[in-house]
């Protein structure tokens, strides 16, 4: 695993910069905190990058809703999810207000997104 810690808190992973929070947020104000710095909420994109959230990190936002069109999951780049990380039982929709993505070493799970949560920002410097 290529980990290294930068200043300000990023952590440099394969080829993108980690912001890891250290305070909490809901959805909305976690991705704007992200966005003003010119990145933006995670997208997971596979099983590795998935490994390397769920060991380092517990309980933060991710970069996923449906709150567009319930049951689409959208990534904040706009793309579909093609495949998750669910945990079982999830998503679930829980009184139907369940429109955002907490990942934890358990897997994916839907919440509201207005819950106050760590979350990460990732920024790609390699394709």
């Amino acid at each position: 695993m290529s980990l290294g810690k930068l200043a300000d808190g990023w952590i440099y992973y394969q080829s993108s910069l980690y912001f890891i929070s250290s305070e909490e947020k809901n959805w909305i104000e976690s991705r704007r905190y992200c966005t003003e710095r010119g990145t933006d909420l995670i997208i997971i994109n596979n099983r590795e990058e998935q490994e390397f959230v769920k060991n380092s990190f517990d309980g933060f936002w991710i970069g996923l809703t449906d709150s567009d069109v319930e049951g689409r999951w959208k990534w904040v780049d706009g793309s579909t999810l093609t495949s998750g990380f669910w945990r079982s039982g999830e998503p679930n929709s829980y009184r139907g207000e369940e429109d955002c993505v907490l990942t934890d070493s358990t897997g994916w799970n839907d919440y509201p997104c207005y819950g106050a949560f760590r979350w990460i920002c990732e920024k790609i410097i390699f394709k």
